[in-house]
């Protein structure tokens, strides 16, 4: 399914480092082998065959852009640094893992997937024009990094850290307008795409790895709003996109972010993993095409504007009545004591390891002290 839509890619910065391997013209790119280290998650899986192979220059990306494919991608590179551009295809092939399996199996689409990465803006101006015509002037004006249309992403290099955050943001929203029959809700959809971002290159020069709680950036963004008592109510939360939260600042839309970000963790792990099934029920209903059905008939929801908001709009709070929990006030009760509950003291460093906040710590198993025998005690006192 291809349905046109303008997704707004704001990077922020990352703390992660990037490691580089050494590119050159040749026919074809180096690819990692697959981690099986205990701390990496299950769906860190790069694919390790030498299927990825440059297809020859890429015009439009200027003296250095190249054609690579790979098993699910067709990526227009045109990066700064070569050795960046080099490891480019493992990293979108590790992200790609992730949204196939990460949210439960959801089918790959039949195509390979588009993505533009220019490495200045220039150029990436001069093709956005050339390619959207009149409609061009929107997509320029959305803000630094790029945008999703029509399941292609066209982004442009804003440095290493920054480039593949986004690159795994915007990845998700053309892998979703690829293979979910409807659409998920905008705060969702958002909030998984930032879920998403998760996806690092490794600092060893190793196969990539996705870790979707490693996200310091989101998190940081969302412990000082809650700090200053500055977070964004659910009900608003919900009923906006990110284009509105845009319009109120920087700062706005960096904490509407953070939160749908913490409200996907909190769907899949909050309340002990009380909202987990009905999280994956949600997900498949999007890709066989059943969400608006089921929201159309649900009794959780009245009126008519509220059913085409959740529809139409893919707006509001009609999806957690539904899927969720049909008592709202109790809802955004549980999220806001999940939200200072991994914003607490000690959190950081958990985060910062890709780790569950909440998870407690494991309990270590005193050592046994057994007093000596009678023999051991004999021995001691020869050995003197």
């Amino acid at each position: 399914m291809k349905k046109k839509s303008i997704i707004l890619a704001l990077a922020t910065e990352l703390c992660a480092l990037l490691c580089a391997l050494a590119c050159t013209s040749a026919v074809s790119l180096r690819t990692q082998p697959v981690s099986t280290e205990l701390d990496v998650h299950p769906t860190a899986i790069a694919d390790s065959k030498p299927t990825t192979f440059i297809e020859g220059p890429w015009k439009d990306g200027g003296d250095n852009g190249v054609v690579v494919r790979t098993p699910h991608y067709v990526l227009r590179l045109s990066l700064r640094e070569e050795p960046f551009r080099d490891r480019m295809p493992d990293f979108m092939e590790t992200c790609f893992t992730a949204y196939a399996s990460a949210l439960g199996t959801i089918p790959a689409p039949v195509e390979p997937l588009e993505m533009y990465v220019f490495g200045e803006r220039g150029l990436w101006e001069k093709w956005t024009r050339k390619k959207l015509g009149r409609d061009a002037e929107i997509y320029i004006g959305l803000g630094k990094g790029g945008y999703t249309t029509d399941s292609v992403s066209v982004l442009y290099d804003i440095g290493r850290f920054d480039t593949q955050t986004i690159a795994a943001h915007e990845g998700w929203h053309q892998f979703s307008q690829q293979t979910l029959q409807h659409p998920l809700p905008t705060w969702m959809e958002e909030g998984i795409a930032c879920y998403m971002e998760g996806t690092r290159l490794s600092r060893d020069g190793g196969p990539s790895t996705f870790r979707p709680w490693r996200n310091f950036e989101r998190w940081s963004e969302l412990r000082e709003a809650a700090r200053a008592e500055d977070l964004i109510p659910v009900s608003e939360l919900l009923d906006g996109t990110p284009q509105e939260f845009l319009q109120n600042g920087k700062n706005s839309l960096l904490t509407y972010y953070a939160q749908v970000w913490a409200l996907v963790h909190f769907l899949r792990e909050g309340e002990n993993g009380k909202y987990r099934d009905q999280f994956s029920q949600l997900i498949q209903d999007s890709i066989t095409g059943k969400l608006a059905g089921r929201l159309a008939l649900s009794k959780a929801i009245v009126g008519k504007t509220m059913r085409h908001r959740a529809i139409e709009l893919r707006t509001g709070n009609a999806v957690i009545l539904e899927y969720f929990n049909a008592d709202f006030p109790r809802f955004v009760e549980e999220f806001g004591n999940f939200v200072q509950a991994i914003t607490s003291r000690g959190a950081g460093d958990k985060i910062y390891r890709g780790e569950f906040p909440l998870k407690p710590a494991p309990i270590e198993t005193p050592v046994p002290v057994v007093a000596p025998s009678a023999d051991q005690s004999e021995l001691k006192n020869k050995s003197r």
